[in-house]
């Protein structure tokens, strides 16, 4: 196996451990999409029927039901996205946070979700647009702002934008090209100074902060996202 390979599997295997994987992956701040998701949520009540797709170890809420590739803490059903296992028009409402880049094809993972969802069921979705490569196990594309709006032109959009800024977009290459610049080829050698180098700096993404009312910031958005509702 490459270095690439060896690096992949160790992701995969920090995944289960979400304290571990965000300290190895830099947890950078979304919060106008965290809040989105979370007073839709709160909205939608307790007896709502929600789906975390692609969730991880994370469990957004009791009721919430999470849906992942493998089975890992938290995890209550597993299943690919392209094929759901569940009947039509059963949801209230999917989450899909940091998925589509790592799936062979978005759109029919876009399709399962609206036949999944009810009548004026709701779609939340963020995705990258300026990041580095980050395989798991796969990592096939980036999004724009109307790119991301075009995959979900079936939905009525309620919102769209950067979820993660562009202080985060610089911090992310920074942080990677020191790694690659002082590692001599070696890729271990490399993403440990990146994740050094990351939480050294880290502070400097607050800056983000300044820039979330900026209408242009999307131009440089580390990562966006949509919320739309099915009609």
């Amino acid at each position: 196996m490459t270095d690439s390979d060896n690096l992949t599997t160790l992701k995969g295997k920090l995944r289960k451990h979400r304290f571990l994987y965000s300290l190895a992956n830099i947890p950078y701040p979304a919060p106008q999409w965290n809040k989105s998701v979370r007073n839709l949520i709160d909205e939608l009540g307790t007896k709502a029927e929600i789906l975390d797709l692609g969730a991880g170890t994370r469990r957004r809420a009791e009721h919430v039901i999470n849906l992942e590739i493998e089975t890992m803490p938290n995890v209550d059903i597993v299943a690919d996205g392209h094929y759901l296992p569940f009947r039509s028009e059963t949801f209230d409402a999917v989450i899909l946070e940091a998925v589509l880049e790592h799936v062979q094809n978005p759109q029919q993972m876009v399709a399962e979700i609206r036949r999944i969802l009810k009548k004026g069921g709701y779609i939340c979705a963020a995705a990258p647009f300026l990041q580095g490569y980050h395989a798991a196990p796969h990592d096939y594309r980036r999004y724009t702002t109307s790119g991301f709006e075009l995959l979900f032109a079936d939905f009525q959009k309620l919102a769209s934008g950067p979820c993660a800024g562009p202080t985060a977009t610089l911090h992310w290459i920074f942080r990677e090209y020191v790694g690659l610049l002082l590692s001599c080829g070696n890729l271990w050698l490399a993403k440990f100074i990146s994740i050094f180098i990351g939480w050294l700096t880290f502070p400097i993404v607050f800056l983000d902060s300044a820039l979330k009312f900026n209408k242009h910031a999307h131009i440089l958005a580390s990562a966006v996202y949509f919320i739309g509702r099915k009609e």
